[in-house]
């Protein structure tokens, strides 16, 4: 511990920056390399250098994605990288490899996996990901950094040189340490040192690329011995120890915030109050719950203001402290979400994350925390924010729930509540189809690994959507529909074929397979009301998931009002939400989903 904390505090107490590469080498920063004649290389010690540090930087940026192979996140740069970024990287591409091999380099980062030999990325592949990070503005790397690690192909095939291997091993896929936080990297780069200041970017790159080909040309006199690459027993680069602090994994055990005794309320009234302070800043929210539900004191950080705030557990603020921190919302940064205190040594506060039950140094301050407190680490970007969810607080995407590694995002919460599902209807059919849905709750919610909140709203969906779809069962064409499905599926185009009818109240085309093999379901079943129950939750828990990964695509889409544009899913309009058209006020059918779902209420037990 001593030692990291030591580590950590060239940073922290912003001590200067550990001095430059040596003067001699600056002095001289090309030699002359025996055995080959009127040729010069870069000093083996600043391609060293060089090489390390790009290194590093690839490894911080895989710390700052929570990723730890460099093929995880080529893979995940291939899915954020736009078409103008890819028409614009050509020109960087063109300067290392054919053009005629870019599209292949495309799918070759898209298909990467670590974990599959044929799919593991050489060094060459490396210094092209790392290219294109830097193109898209991920990566801080300069031209001269990016040539060393492309220089790296011609040197021996072993794991020390192995970029992917090596990278692995550091972001800890190989054994079981933790990953270093994006400030022990800085320390670790800072420990290198500087570039000279008499050579620029320029001629350090086109020095690289000389030694490129000229190791390329000898290759087969190419040798590593030691931190040395050698050719001809001559010194080509001189890889410096990298300094590193201990990477021993810390794992703490969950801490959930005690809850008050509250009123259950129906959940008609719970989501609207929830809707409500959602929409509401970070503090704000915070408060709210430790004033209606929470029953512990807090504490909440802001990363922006340098500051800590106390509160007692009914949400009044109590003092507030200066700190020292490190900016970014990522969770390896110390960033955005809810911790649990673990400890304080040297005035480094040690907190462990809600997501992965890490420790990690997150700030430095004077104030004392008391054991397990909570805290709440505010985030510096409105990309991220805290919400009511399950009558708990949690941390997630502004706009909706996503699973997203790099940050403190709050895991699911399997908590299950028994409710009592009534609905304002003397319809025998209606009324069987809300007991199937009271009935089955926590069978669906652990089949489908949906939450509380989440199945309430689905319940409703699914009750509401038969308004629309069949007016509950009672529409005659649904009637005559049932009676003669081989009539429709002839009228369909389909033959005797009856699969592709949509079947039941809910008119659904397709049951979710878990369904058929839990309840051993067919579509002809779906006439039964806790069938159609059954399986048009599951098909909407479906869509819901799909709906939360195209919402991006549409500005009014929020967590809020997912309900209202899951029925253009239902309906297969999907361009409506990748098009921006959708209007779910304007829309009849969702307007008659609305008004069934005030005859339903959910009441909790």
């Amino acid at each position: 511990m001593r030692r990291y904390l030591g580590f950590l505090f060239s940073l922290l107490v912003l001590s200067p920056a550990i001095a430059g590469a040596a003067t001699d080498v600056c002095a001289k920063p090309f030699v002359s390399i025996r055995d080959i004649q009127d040729e010069e290389i870069l000093h083996p010690q600043l391609t060293g250098m060089l090489y390390q540090r790009s290194f590093l930087k690839l490894a911080q940026r895989l710390s700052l994605e929570n990723l730890n192979t460099v093929e995880a996140y080529a893979h995940t740069l291939s899915l954020r990288l736009t078409k103008e970024q890819t028409e614009s990287f050509k020109a960087e591409y063109t300067r290392f490899a054919q053009l005629e091999s870019y599209e292949a380099f495309l799918q070759i980062i898209k298909k990467a996996d670590y974990w599959k030999s044929n799919l593991r990325l050489p060094n060459s592949y490396v210094a092209l990901v790392a290219a294109l990070a830097r193109h898209m503005g991920e990566i801080h790397l300069n031209t001269a950094e990016v040539e060393a690690l492309w220089l790296s192909q011609n040197w021996p095939a072993q794991d020390n040189l192995s970029l992917t291997r090596q990278l692995a091993q550091l972001a800890g896929a190989l054994d079981k340490r933790r990953h270093l936080t994006v400030a022990e990297y800085t320390v670790s780069l800072r420990s290198l040192g500087k570039d000279c200041a008499n050579i620029t970017e320029a001629s350090l790159q086109k020095k690289l690329r000389e030694d490129f080909w000229l190791t390329l040309r000898n290759k087969q006199a190419v040798r590593a011995a030691g931190a040395k690459i050698l050719l001809n027993q001559q010194t080509l680069a001189e890889l410096p120890a990298l300094r590193l602090p201990d990477q021993k994994l810390r794992l703490g055990v969950a801490h959930a915030v005690p809850l008050k005794s509250y009123a259950n309320e129906d959940f008609r009234t719970y989501i609207g109050k929830r809707h409500d302070i959602n929409r509401k800043d970070n503090l704000e929210v915070i408060r709210f719950f430790h004033t209606e539900y929470g029953d512990a004191p807090f504490a909440v950080v802001n990363k922006k203001e340098k500051l800590i705030q106390f509160f007692r557990a009914d949400g009044q603020e109590l003092s507030r402290n200066i700190i020292e921190t490190y900016p970014g919302d990522e969770l390896n940064s110390g960033g955005a979400g809810i911790y649990n205190f673990s400890s304080q040594q040297d005035g480094f506060v040690f907190l462990q994350a809600e997501r992965d039950l890490q420790i990690r140094a997150a700030f430095k301050t004077n104030a004392s925390l008391s054991r397990d407190m909570v805290v709440y680490v505010l985030p510096e970007t409105a990309d991220h924010h805290f919400r009511i969810r399950n009558h708990r607080l949690t941390f997630g995407a502004a706009k909706v729930f996503r699973n997203r590694m790099a940050y403190n995002y709050s895991p699911m919460n399997r908590a299950f509540k028994t409710v009592q599902i009534k609905v304002d209807l003397k319809d025998s059919f209606a009324q069987s189809y809300a007991q199937a849905l009271q009935d089955e709750k926590a069978t669906l919610m652990n089949l489908l690994s949906i939450e509380d909140d989440e199945y309430n709203m689905l319940a409703e969906f699914a009750f509401g959507v038969m308004s629309p779809e069949t007016n509950f069962g009672k529409n005659w064409k649904y009637r005559l529909k049932e009676l003669a499905p081989v009539a429709i599926a002839l009228l369909k185009g389909n033959g005797l074929d009856t699969d592709e009818n949509s079947r039941g109240p809910t008119q659904i085309k397709r049951i979710p397979q878990v369904i058929i093999e839990k309840y051993k379901m067919e579509k002809s079943d779906l006439k039964d009301p806790k069938s159609a129950a059954i399986a048009t939750l599951a098909f909407s828990a479906d869509l819901l998931k799909d709906l939360r990964n195209v919402s991006w695509q549409h500005p009014s889409i929020v967590e809020e009002n997912l309900q209202d544009y899951l029925y253009y899913l239902y309906q297969g309009r999907r361009w409506e939400i990748r098009d921006a058209t959708a209007t779910p006020d304007k829309n009849a059918s969702i307007k008659k989903i609305k008004q069934a779902v005030l005859l339903m209420t959910i009441q909790n037990n």
